[in-house]
This record gives C-alpha cells, sequence and structure tokens, in this order.
C-alpha cells in the first residue's frame, strides 16, 4: 500500500513538472543590467513564464530588438492602440498622467509615440539609464520571450512580483 502512495505521488510529481515546464515554459533568468532598477538588480535572478496574458505594468524578459543580441528586462507601459508621451519626468497615457513609485527616478527626456498593434512600449525602472522604446520605440510582441513572476535569487530578497501599488490606477 505505502509502495503504491510512493508511486501515485511520484507521478503527480512528474506530471506537475511536466507542467510547469512543459505548459507554462518556466525560465530562470538572471538580471545583467541596471535599467530595472530599483526593483531589479543585476546578478538577481528571476523566474519567467510563457506570455500568456500581457498587462500593463507586467515585467517581461525580451530579446533586445536593435543591437547586440542579449536578453533584457523592461516594464511595460503602454499597450497596443494606446498613445504614449513622456514629458517633464512624467509618463501619460492617452493623455492621462499614470502613477509610478516604483522608478528610480523621473525621465529627463521627452516623447510622443503611438503604439501599432501587437506591440508594446516597455521602459525600465531606472528611466534614464535604461536602453528601452523610449530608444527604440513600440517593440513588437514577437521580441518578448515571456513574463517574470518572482525573483528567487538572492534568497533574502525572495519576492513575487505584484502589483498591489496600482490598485485602481490606469
Amino acid at each position: 500500500m505505502i509502495r503504491l502512495i510512493k508511486n501515485i505521488v511520484f507521478l503527480c510529481f512528474i506530471f506537475f513538472v511536466g507542467y510547469i515546464f512543459g505548459i507554462k515554459e518556466v525560465r530562470f533568468v538572471e538580471i545583467i543590467s541596471s535599467s530595472m532598477e530599483p526593483t531589479l538588480k543585476p546578478g538577481d535572478r528571476v523566474v519567467v513564464v510563457k506570455k500568456d496574458i500581457l498587462r500593463r505594468y507586467d515585467i517581461v524578459i525580451i530579446d533586445a530588438p536593435k543591437g547586440k543580441k542579449e536578453i533584457l528586462t523592461k516594464r511595460i507601459i503602454g499597450l497596443p492602440s494606446e498613445t504614449i508621451e513622456v514629458k517633464d519626468g512624467d509618463v501619460f497615457i492617452n493623455g492621462k498622467k499614470i502613477n509610478e513609485p516604483y522608478i528610480k527616478e523621473r525621465p529627463v527626456y521627452s516623447i510622443k509615440v503611438e503604439i501599432p498593434e501587437n506591440s508594446y512600449f516597455l521602459l525600465g525602472d531606472n528611466r534614464n539609464k535604461s536602453e528601452d522604446s523610449s530608444v527604440w520605440g513600440p517593440v513588437d510582441i514577437s521580441f518578448i520571450r515571456g513574463r517574470v513572476v518572482c525573483r528567487y535569487w538572492p534568497l533574502k530578497e525572495f519576492s513575487f512580483l505584484k502589483k498591489s501599488f496600482l490598485s485602481g490606477r490606469l
């Protein structure tokens, strides 16, 4: 009887691992730049799942759309068909200012962009030291590899990346 229970538990474990690595396409990624500070720092390690549904403020892993081949981490700010404007240190979506308590410092640049279908406007939280959509423009969905769900390293900073600070916001 105990052997049967062990086999059932082992089989459930195998199905769970298959689900996580197959269906959810889980990846483990090391952060290599300071563009997402203070949220994520170089050397942090994160868990990434496939890009099933992408929402504003999700942190995503992308293939660099321009320049050398590397994996970058950015935050989704603008969605398809929206107009993004950065001016006077604030970000506006379709003319409405958004609250951004997670950024390191307010941006010192200005830009206005219409986002095409199947594209997203991505910015680093370290706005003035990030190569992102303020440089490349909107990023096609094909460059987005997945969505960051948690930081697991360093262990003392383990956290699920939530959007609770944005309740009731755009």
